[in-house]
């Protein structure tokens, strides 16, 4: 494909030039800078060429779609997350394709296609709504967008690297692969989009329809690698996000003077008929956001100009959750939020200044309300967490601020999601008809947090370990205060990991599990923590067992992202039939949509039973104890290292 040539000037912003990016010499700001909100200066007057002066068309502003740095955290569109730290997918393409193998793809980028293109395309082709599920192809608007993307090759490639990006995210053999080769793609795209002269966009509105759509779907893209990266540090995870606001918010830049011309277009069916449809919403709002208004409205560290753009910024977080029964209307008016929210907000935010951060723990909460989208998933709770977690340090008068959220995350985890997703905080009845019973697994509450301790105790009571390190009825009893109230600031954190099993909806609690990940944090060996210092506990076999058990899990697995399963207990009373089984595989559910390893430590008793589930051994550790009811005599204590992997990684 041939490039349309263009001139080279040298009258520039002084910003694109230290970028070395193409300027369209709007003045007073042009808009690369408009679309990611710099400041824009010129070092000369400007002036008009004689082509310009002879009657040429005014050049249309030409976006150069990089995402700004903020701090440590540089962030860009053509560089997301490593194919490992992938947002949560929720179900698989609905249409099967067949895999592209690796040597098909040369890595060519010259503008040929070839058959991955072309098995990408089909894949877009066949699972559009899914793939875009924020936007509603009722009416022809797919249509459309095929349409002009055939028309121009650097819409074609956003959308074809928005394919491979999903099936890298849904379950794929190649996660990998279809990874990099979403990123070459894009990065091909914004080539191909770059190298056209600003002119040939201002020679007719027609024209500025590709240039809506690559806009939009490059938003999506950026949402896309914003909501995929897990970082431990709260800087990186606000960079990001701010980066992905100002790009977003650059559509309206971009298109600023246009968009009543654009509805004569043939994407009059989107402001007509689609667009409306997002906002059909019930006149009765909801009280969600009314605690964080009044904190707002009362606060003495915000001025009046700050207060009415974070009550615009809540009066459109309430819309979201007023579409609470309407699944589409939900996730139509999230992706536009970015767009909607005003300039001071993202300001704010940017700053770290924390009633801005609060709120956005309810775009966090409204994130987990859409978390069966494929590249939202576990993200909303994870970034909710994060912030939480940031928010503690900063003073004892904030975490207050996110209780509601934090609550609104809960009551919401109690209930089944639209299409019938499986989560760390769905409720889950398997039917065991032939015993006569319905196991229910879900989220306890805290008035469990006795019964589980409890059931901590006596299901670990044949492990000699337990009584080496606990060795009388005394420290026994310290044991279960400790767990007791360990366990209830875990029910109280909403992103914990910890479920329980019952016998029917509202039966006593008959078993847990409780793991961490990247998304449910604190991943603290329970012999590392505030346990030693418990009365009459024997701390020698707690730091030895601790020691050993952390030195195996970085041979194992070393620092990679994984689930670690710390505790799987039944009811002695219980067990047979199959809860720690059903409480493991739940733990399992969530890691293959994360796409992650399962670690785990267990004795030679249980390790069958996870041989059955896929997980095997790559490592162990031993350690002599006291044998149970001596002084004298020891034994030798054993156990296994596992590891789970997701499909692709086996």
């Amino acid at each position: 494909m041939m490039r349309r040539r263009h001139k080279k000037s040298r009258r520039g912003c002084l910003e694109c030039k230290k970028r070395h990016i193409k300027c369209d010499e709007t003045r007073p700001r042009c808009i690369n800078c408009t679309t990611v909100e710099r400041d824009c200066q010129y070092s000369t007057p400007g002036y008009q060429s004689s082509s310009e002066t002879s009657g040429s068309p005014v050049p249309v502003s030409q976006p150069a779609f990089v995402l700004p740095s903020t701090g440590s955290a540089p962030a860009s569109v053509s560089a997301p997350a490593p194919a490992s730290d992938h947002a949560t997918p929720a179900f698989s393409p609905a249409t099967p394709m067949p895999e592209a193998q690796p040597y098909l793809y040369t890595g060519d980028m010259s503008g040929k296609i070839d058959i991955v293109h072309m098995q990408l395309f089909y894949h877009y082709l066949t699972n559009h709504s899914v793939i875009y599920p924020f936007v509603d192809y009722d009416g022809g608007l797919k249509r459309i967008i095929i349409e002009v993307a055939l028309r121009e090759p650097f819409l074609l490639h956003s959308i074809i690297a928005m394919a491979s990006r999903h099936l890298s995210m849904t379950g794929s053999s190649n996660t990998a692969y279809y990874h990099d080769l979403a990123i070459e793609l894009q990065t091909h795209a914004l080539s191909l989009f770059n190298s056209f002269d600003v002119e040939y966009f201002a020679q007719s509105i027609e024209r500025r329809v590709p240039v809506f759509l690559f806009s939009a779907i490059l938003g999506f893209h950026a949402l896309c690698d914003m909501l995929a990266c897990r970082d431990d540090t709260f800087p990186s995870n606000l960079a990001r996000l701010t980066g992905y606001f100002r790009l977003h918010r650059g559509i309206l830049a971009v298109m600023e003077g246009h968009w009543e011309d654009l509805k004569k277009t043939e994407l009059s069916i989107l402001f007509d008929k689609i667009v409306p449809r997002w906002y059909e919403i019930s006149d009765d709002g909801g009280s969600d956001c009314d605690d964080i208004k009044q904190r707002i409205q009362t606060s003495p560290n915000l001025d009046d100009g700050q207060r009415e753009a974070y009550a615009k910024v809540l009066a459109y977080l309430q819309w979201v959750f007023d579409a609470k029964p309407n699944y589409r209307s939900r996730a139509h008016l999230l992706c536009s939020f970015a767009v909607m929210i005003p300039r001071p907000f993202v300001d704010d935010v940017e700053a770290g200044r924390p009633e801005a951060l609060a709120i956005l723990a309810y775009f966090y909460v409204a994130l987990h309300f859409c978390r069966d989208i494929w590249l939202i998933g576990n993200s909303g709770q994870f970034l909710l967490a994060s912030l939480a977690s940031h928010l503690s340090q900063l003073g004892p008068e904030w975490p207050a601020w996110l209780e509601k959220p934090c609550q609104m995350l809960r009551d919401f985890s109690d209930h089944s999601l639209p299409h019938g997703s499986t989560t760390t905080s769905t409720v889950n009845v398997v039917s065991t008809a032939a015993m006569g019973h319905d196991i229910v697994i879900t989220r306890p509450s805290e008035a469990d947090a006795g019964r589980i301790a409890e059931i901590h105790i006596a299901a670990m009571d044949p492990n000699p370990l337990l009584h080496a390190q606990f060795p009388t009825p005394k420290s026994l009893e310290e044991l279960h205060r400790f767990l007791e109230a360990e366990t209830l600031d875990e029910i109280r954190d909403p992103v914990s990991g910890v479920l329980v099993s019952r016998d029917g909806p509202a039966g006593p609690v008959t078993g847990f599990v409780k793991w961490t990940s990247p998304s449910h944090p604190q991943d603290v060996k329970l012999e590392k923590s505030d346990i030693v210092h418990l009365e009459g506990c024997c701390r020698q076999f707690l730091d030895e067992y601790g020691s050993r058990a952390e030195e195996a899990k970085e041979r194992s697995v070393g620092d990679k992202p994984c689930y670690r399963l710390s505790f799987v207990c039944t009811d002695p009373q219980h067990q047979g039939r199959g809860i720690g089984t059903l409480l493991t595989r739940r733990v399992l559910e969530m890691a293959e949509r994360d796409h992650l390893p399962v670690y785990l430590e267990s004795t030679d008793v249980a390790v069958s039973i996870y041989e059955r589930l896929g997980f095997r051994s790559i490592d162990s550790f031993e350690m002599r104890i006291p044998r149970r009811g001596s002084d004298t005599e020891t034994v030798l204590y054993k156990e296994e290292c596992m590891v789970w992997y997701p499909s692709g990684q086996r």
